[in-house]
């Protein structure tokens, strides 16, 4: 799958507070697509610095990554990052 078609599908995930899609606000930073399979970062923790603003962020990450999942559910294998830490966020677990 193309890069471009990638950040197509993207585009159709909106942030669920203001629903704007994911592509425009800028939270993906971007997006790799090679023999190893297809990785997605995204910027979910800039800006956050105390442990009690990412666990008040955690329910908005989990329904973005949750919505990218579900648009991208053809593409394996799919790796969810954030771009800042690395945090895996998809898949939860090695296989």
């Amino acid at each position: 799958m193309k890069v471009e078609e990638i950040y197509e599908r993207l585009k159709k995930v909106k942030e669920p507070i203001t629903e704007v899609d994911v592509v425009s606000l800028g939270l993906v930073e971007k997006v790799i697509a090679d023999e190893d399979g297809v990785r997605v970062y995204l910027r979910l923790s800039e800006g956050l610095r105390h442990p009690f603003q990412h666990a008040l962020s955690w329910p908005v990450k989990w329904r973005i990554v949750r919505d990218i999942v579900a648009a991208l559910d053809d593409v394996v294998p799919l790796e969810i990052l954030d771009s800042k830490t690395l945090e895996r966020y998809y898949p939860l677990e090695e296989d």
